[in-house]
């Protein structure tokens, strides 16, 4: 039934990409008229991230740095707000064709292989440093490029330097003033089981919703609270609903810059190389505009009457140290990460 509803998902999103690349959804890269080539290779991007964030933002440079780069000869045109699917649908789509460049974090294709649920892990590692080299010297990056190459999908920035995080935080109804807070909360969980069991090892109640769906879900009750990054965070209104926002920092995730094979493919050598050479600069464009946006996205939340709280995350991380050994022991973790990270 589901693979059903799947193959409808991804049929509806081939018919309305067919008719709708030039409609408003789709902010197009663009450069002077005089560069622009004759016929241009124009590419769909899809993002489940908000509209104005900065994301989206680096989404848009990276458009624009393709389609200079390339003379014209390829043009970028950007879905987001998860407006072509949701992670299962779209990375299907990717695969068949139907989108040609997808970004989504790694821990979104764990139903794949382990080696993709290393990161969403909540509370174990310090910073994006601490993933890197768990990353690069597990050997996991090289595994994890190699099983989405047979999945179809040519991973573009090879330099994983694209991280979504540090600043995670938790918009909630109620305070969220220490780890214990967490105890029976409602709150959004992305489909990821060591995550989801990670916090109900700390008392939360976690409840899976899909990202496009967490505001209706904050305002019809069915959840009380949801994470996101702080940069995200305005685009997605929550605090239209939630007063409170808790700095929580629970994991750092590492994210894809996808691209179908079939698409891959077609483009010539010389252009293979400038989206790859611009993939890697989306990282580093995302991590400046999130640095940029901090500060002000603070200052706009206290403006709002929202309560901004600050909080010592590490008696999660001391809750949380069996569990963490337990998933080195079943593979989940490659050998030697808990030693490596903890000791930080």
């Amino acid at each position: 039934m589901k693979a059903t509803k799947r193959l409808i998902s991804v049929l509806l999103i081939s018919v309305m990409l067919l008719g709708c690349l030039t409609a408003c959804g789709a902010t197009q890269g663009s450069s002077t008229d005089s560069k622009k080539a004759t016929n241009p290779v124009v590419l769909t991007f899809a993002t489940e991230m908000a509209t104005g964030t900065p994301e989206v933002q680096a989404a848009e440079i990276f458009a624009k740095n393709v389609y200079d780069k390339t003379n014209g000869e390829v043009e970028i045109q950007i879905y987001a707000d998860g407006q072509l699917g949701e992670p299962a649908t779209a990375i299907e789509s990717t695969q068949l064709g139907n989108i040609d460049i997808l970004i989504l974090p790694a821990s979104d294709f764990k139903s794949f292989d382990n080696i993709f649920g290393i990161e969403a892990i909540p509370f174990l590692y310090a910073d994006n440093e601490s993933v890197a080299k768990v990353l690069n010297e597990s050997g996991a990056a090289d595994m994890q490029k190699e099983i989405l190459a047979g999945l179809g999908l040519i991973q573009l920035n090879e330099a994983r330097n694209y991280f979504r995080g540090p600043y995670r935080v938790l918009a909630s109804k109620v305070p969220v003033r220490t780890i214990d807070d967490l105890k029976g909360l409602r709150f959004r969980a992305f489909d990821n089981k060591n995550y989801i069991h990670a916090y109900e090892l700390l008392g939360a109640n976690p409840l899976v919703v899909a990202y496009s769906e967490v505001y209706m879900a904050l305002q019809n009750g069915t959840v009380d609270a949801a994470t996101c990054t702080i940069s995200a965070l305005k685009g997605e209104n929550y605090t239209d609903i939630c007063k409170y926002v808790t700095l929580i920092n629970e994991y750092v995730s590492s994210v894809f810059v996808l691209c179908g094979d079939s698409t891959y493919n077609k483009l010539s050598e010389e252009n293979q190389r400038i989206l790859k050479e611009c993939a890697d600069q989306l990282g580093s464009d995302v991590e400046a505009l999130t640095e940029e946006s901090l500060t002000v996205n603070i200052d706009a939340m206290k403006a709002d009457g929202v309560e901004f709280i600050e909080i010592d995350t590490s008696p999660a991380r001391e809750a949380l140290k069996d569990f963490y050994y337990d998933l080195e022991a079943d593979g989940t973790l490659p050998k030697g990460t808990c030693d490596s990270v903890l000791n930080q």
